[in-house]
């Protein structure tokens, strides 16, 4: 009986395992939580994730995380088990199309424009008089469509660095506004030499949590344990430091 037990745990243990270090990681490149700097993915969800392997003893490392454009990591992730896809705002469309690890820290989705523009927003209404910049599948899609701008008025992209696209895009007045997450629109600003200042928020689209999204058919034993590693690293001084590092 003793030798049948031992075996029993050993092969539960080997699965467990398994299931932790089968998980295909992807992001998108969206600074200051995921980005790839000197040919070395960083960032503020990543370093934390590298963590997390750690703390779950899982052979995965940093090279093991894809990076993809946005919207071929999110159909990858609803489509295939054993899938994650970070850093995903958690949203009511959203809530059964995954299972959730997190939060790793609050965000705020809005609209951008330029400040030379003098666009004033009051209401959705408004919105619906310019053409919006926005990111196929991203939470800024999804919503301005859900919140009533129409389909015609959003112009959505996919590529591996939006906010600069978008940007350029807004700067030759071929759209009037780009629809995004602020920190990481100020750090790209800043990061390619131009000036946050000179942008502005017209339009807060929603206050939400970020988290680490994974195919709803993964196993709950695996959403439970990389939760649990999240929860001790948010506990410690490190998870400080890696929010202040890439302020």
């Amino acid at each position: 009986m003793r030798l049948v037990l031992a075996w029993v745990f050993l092969y539960s243990s080997f699965l467990y395992a398994a299931n932790i270090d089968h998980i295909k990681i992807y992001t998108e490149n969206s600074p200051p939580y995921n980005m790839k700097l000197n040919n070395r993915l960083q960032g503020i969800s990543v370093d934390i994730l590298v963590q997390m392997f750690k703390e779950l003893n899982s052979t995965l490392t940093r090279d093991d995380i894809k990076l993809l454009p946005w919207a071929r990591g999110y159909l990858i992730t609803t489509k295939k088990k054993n899938s994650m896809l970070f850093t995903t705002a958690r949203t009511k469309n959203r809530e059964k199309l995954f299972k959730w690890v997190g939060p790793i820290m609050s965000s705020t989705i809005c609209v951008i424009a330029p400040k030379s523009s003098n666009i004033q927003i009051h209401s959705i209404d408004d919105l619906n008089r310019y053409k919006i910049g926005a990111v196929i599948n991203d939470i800024g899609e999804q919503l301005l469509l859900s919140k009533g701008v129409r389909a015609d008025h959003i112009d959505a992209i996919s590529t591996t660095n939006p906010v600069m696209l978008n940007v350029y895009k807004m700067l030759k007045h071929r759209i009037d506004m780009f629809a995004y997450e602020i920190n990481v629109a100020r750090y790209e600003l800043k990061s390619h030499h131009l000036n946050p200042d000179d942008f502005k928020v017209v339009y807060v689209l929603q206050k939400s949590d970020l988290y680490y999204a994974f195919n709803k058919d993964t196993d709950d034993s695996v959403i439970q344990a990389y939760q649990e590693a999240l929860d001790r690293i948010k506990a410690t001084n490190f998870y400080q430091r890696i929010i202040h590092k890439y302020k």
